[in-house]
């Protein structure tokens, strides 16, 4: 079972998808849009060539080739196609039809008639043997994504990249995406074909969600983003295949709200979000939702959990509207991931951006705006708080936000799953591995002589300018000297952020009289109850959080002016 991604990997995923080893030659039965055309002599009474792989894959299909047999398959949803090289014939299941021309072999990759392709795999897309380009019909993202996805799969990076849109072009390069497919394949192994393909809208974005079968026993999924010219805007690859067994909570009354997709924010970065507005005359208060660590959705999917969409339903059923929003590192990846990437340009920008943008929407009490952060959206609170200068925020919530330096809640975070792994009995050989190597990477972090100009050499993390930036930060010793009323709630059954972190904020703002405190029993890190001592591997459970912290949360907005 997966486990969530520890705190620190939000920053650096992008540039981590970067890395790699050559992977192995992956098989091919087709040329490159760019470099395979074949020439109007390789025509019969009009018939087009076009390359098998290409085109089929672009409409979906599975695509196997025997060598021994010189023969290729092709599986889409209940149909198998078979042909063989020379051949003009094909097999549709049980059925022999003519193909109009034989299979040939140019550059050893297949090509076969576009009128079979097309009849057969159902799709609209054709070829140009003069130019040796993929015509997509204008509005066919699955299949534009499909195509993209086929030729960087098949090691045709130049090609792939000349999907994106100018803007990604500048992320994104034909050298990186070799790298980014060495990345996978190293750690799936091959990719062997599309298991399925979906699309969704949001206020940004047209996306197409692809999943392929590997020879691993995890699908690999990619989502593919388009601009409203239907270039490739960006990409996102999540860490690792994570099912989403999510259920919606008892209190969740459909009845009590209204959602609006908004834009949050201007430029090439803008992000899509949700407003939920109580289904009541307002102007209303609000709370601006803040993610923690990891390239985050608007609701803080993990596993079977969706934090901040139980946070929105359940807040607007007290009267209390919330603005959730995806993060820059999951819908823009590619194009957010400079050299000099912080903390700021993560989280911070965005909910002071937010919480400006919410000052001036109808419908919300400009007067009544908060922010409620989460584990390392928690931690940067106090950063947030500093940031809003020029309209009033009401206050704060911290749900399991740390109060030690981000480099020592990772080691922390190792060390507690070396504890737990020994107390069962379990093999530790690699979490004490895990556990060295952290160790030694914070004492490169916290060594003086390093800083943003100075980064160090030997430092194995990726974005080591992300870690610089951040280093020694102390949410608590930035919230003594502030005045804003906050919330302050921790789960007892914490595996990431350790329950005793509450005791630290209450050591550290003792002479603050405008702070609560809560502590839950049972509570994990994405405040769900768990009756066993919480390692993370619980997350893929679905689960709610409880109605009574989102009672809490209510109640304490309402009473705070």
């Amino acid at each position: 079972m997966k486990k969530h991604l520890p705190i620190w990997q939000s920053a650096v995923i992008a540039s981590m998808l970067l890395a790699g080893a050559v992977p192995a030659a992956a098989a091919s039965v087709d040329t490159p849009a760019a470099a395979g055309s074949v020439s109007a002599s390789d025509t019969k009474a009009a018939t087009v060539l076009a390359p098998l792989r290409l085109v089929s894959e672009t409409a979906g299909a599975k695509v196997a080739w025997n060598n021994e047999e010189r023969t290729v398959t092709l599986s889409l949803g209940s149909d198998t196609i078979t042909l063989a090289i020379g051949k003009s014939t094909a097999r549709i299941n049980d059925k022999e039809v003519e193909l109009g021309a034989a299979v040939q072999i140019k550059d050893e990759k297949a090509f076969v008639p576009l009128s079979f392709l097309t009849e057969a795999l159902h799709t609209a897309v054709s070829w140009d043997p003069q130019t040796g380009k993929l015509i997509i019909p204008k509005g066919d993202l699955k299949a534009a994504a499909s195509a993209f996805a086929s030729h960087w799969l098949q090691g045709e990076n130049e090609s792939a990249v000349s999907y994106f849109n100018e803007d990604l072009k500048k992320s994104l390069n034909a050298n990186q995406l070799h790298s980014i497919s060495q990345y996978y394949t190293n750690m799936y192994g091959p990719i062997t074909g599309q298991l399925g393909a979906g699309t969704a809208s949001n206020s940004v974005h047209e996306n197409v969600y692809l999943t392929y079968e590997t020879q691993s026993t995890v699908p690999f999924q990619m989502t593919v983003r388009f601009d409203k010219q239907e270039r490739i805007d960006d990409l996102y690859i999540p860490p690792y295949y994570s099912p989403d067994t999510y259920r919606k909570p008892s209190y969740d009354d459909s009845s009590a709200y209204v959602e609006k997709e908004v834009k949050l924010g201007e430029g090439k970065l803008v992000l899509p979000g949700t407003l939920t507005l109580p289904n009541k005359p307002g102007p209303h208060p609000v709370v601006v939702l803040v993610h923690g660590s990891g390239a985050n959705d608007r609701d803080e999917s993990i596993g079977g959990t969706k934090l901040f969409r139980d946070m929105a339903v359940g807040l607007a059923a007290e009267g209390i509207a919330t603005l959730r929003y995806e993060k820059v590192t999951r819908e823009h990846p590619f194009k957010s991931a400079t050299p000099t990437f912080t903390v700021q340009d993560e989280t911070v920008a965005d909910a002071v951006y937010a919480v400006n943008q919410l000052a001036k929407t109808e419908g919300i009490d400009s007067q009544r705006i908060f922010v409620a952060g989460h584990s390392q959206g928690g931690m940067i609170v106090p950063r947030i708080i500093d940031g809003v200068k020029d309209v009033k925020l009401a206050g704060a919530v911290v749900l399991a936000g740390p109060t030690n330096s981000i480099e020592d809640v990772v080691l922390e975070q190792s060390k507690y799953q070396l504890e737990v792994s020994r107390e069962r009995g379990l093999d530790t050989s690699i979490l004490e591995q895990q556990v060295a190597f952290w160790e030694q990477q914070l004492k490169l972090i916290k060594d003086p002589q390093y800083s943003v100009d100075n980064l160090p050499k030997d430092l194995a993390l990726s974005n080591a300018y992300w870690w610089m930036d951040f280093r020694n930060y102390s949410a608590s010793e930035i919230a003594k000297k502030q005045d804003k009323p906050m919330l302050i709630l921790q789960g007892d059954n914490d595996a990431q952020v350790l329950a005793y972190h509450l005791d630290k904020w209450k050591e550290a703002l003792k002479d603050r009289t405008n702070v609560e405190y809560k502590l839950y029993p049972k509570l994990n890190h994405v405040f769900a109850e768990v009756d066993e001592k919480s390692t993370g591997a619980e997350y893929n459970e679905p689960a709610n959080t409880p109605a009574s912290v989102i009672k809490d949360i209510a109640d304490w907005v309402k009473k705070t002016k």
